[in-house]
């Protein structure tokens, strides 16, 4: 099947200085072909154009209408997987979360669940306000957060000056197995934090789901690498929760080198309707610097000229 591009006939036919009625006789004559018989004519603005074109991005533009959507994805489905990567490193972020789009629900979690714990917290924060993220972690993994031996003791403690006092008063006497002899706050938090660290943490992974969210929260406000206790499996099960337009937006957070990697499993035509996206200039800056085969390519072949 041939691709042809729109090209603009009227802008090649000033830029050659080629009388209206001789041009009518290149109707159906690929660009390259019409500037080799102006020029083998006499025309000296043809011998220099195909060089000025080859050379010059405005050029480029003009002539191969780069701006239009269509020329765009012919041009780009038609490179080679190395040429198509070049493009991808010019796409913007939400150029690439706009191509998630075209994946299912199920794909976008089994690609979710291949990043970094850092990622998709990332991803669950954007989708999630930070209390309603907490609230959403399993009891289970609550209480192994508190277990962990990379969640240091006095961050812990240091937010147990925030909670409020009847909550201290009732984990001191769940400690002591006695009523608490005081309620001064100071008191109570030297009594919790005395604790050996692995009686200290025990007793902060049997506390009630409410204080552990409360302290986590705080935790995680504060710094939110706290999350990163958690694993990629726990945000990524928050955030399959969502409708797909709201878990593809959800996942502009995520890295460029994850946007591209994703972005590269697409099918080459949706690929390129992707890549379209890309700004004007910079494909034709990579298509002069880069890609000089793929211009070769569709300056020789025959177009669908647009008039003005």
């Amino acid at each position: 099947m041939t691709i042809s591009l729109n090209t603009d006939q009227y802008y090649l036919q000033n830029q050659l200085n080629i009388s209206t009625s001789r041009m009518r006789n290149y109707a159906d004559m690929s660009i390259d072909d019409i500037i080799e018989a102006e020029a083998e004519s006499g025309n000296t603005v043809a011998k220099d154009y195909g060089r000025k074109l080859f050379g010059n991005v405005d050029e480029l533009i003009q002539t191969f209408q780069l701006d239009d959507p269509t020329n765009k994805y012919n041009i780009i489905n038609q490179m080679s997987a190395e040429q198509r990567n070049k493009v991808l490193d010019l796409l913007d972020a939400e150029d690439m979360v706009i191509g998630l789009n075209f994946f299912t629900q199920e794909k976008l979690e089994q690609m979710l669940g291949k990043v970094s714990v850092a990622e998709s917290a990332n991803v669950a924060i954007e989708a999630f306000p930070m209390e309603q993220l907490i609230k959403m972690i399993p009891e289970e993994e609550l209480e192994q957060f508190f277990m962990s031996s990379e969640v240091r003791k006095n961050d812990v403690t240091a937010q147990l000056s925030n909670l409020d006092p009847e909550l201290l008063i009732q984990m001191t006497e769940g400690i002591t197995g006695q009523a608490a002899d005081s309620n001064d706050v100071s008191k109570l938090l030297a009594q919790i934090s005395s604790l050996p660290d692995k009686q200290f943490k025990e007793t902060m992974a049997s506390m009630e789901p409410e204080i552990q969210q409360n302290i986590i929260f705080q935790m995680a406000n504060e710094d939110k690498d706290t999350l990163l206790n958690f694993s990629n499996q726990t945000f990524t099960n928050m955030v399959s929760k969502l409708q797909k337009p709201d878990m593809v937006k959800s996942m502009i957070a995520l890295d460029s080198d994850s946007l591209q990697i994703m972005t590269k499993q697409l099918p080459e035509d949706l690929f390129s309707i992707v890549a379209t996206q890309v700004d004007t200039k910079q494909l034709a800056k990579l298509l002069i610097d880069r890609c000089p085969d793929v211009l070769e390519k569709f300056t020789s072949m025959a177009n669908s000229s647009t008039t003005h």
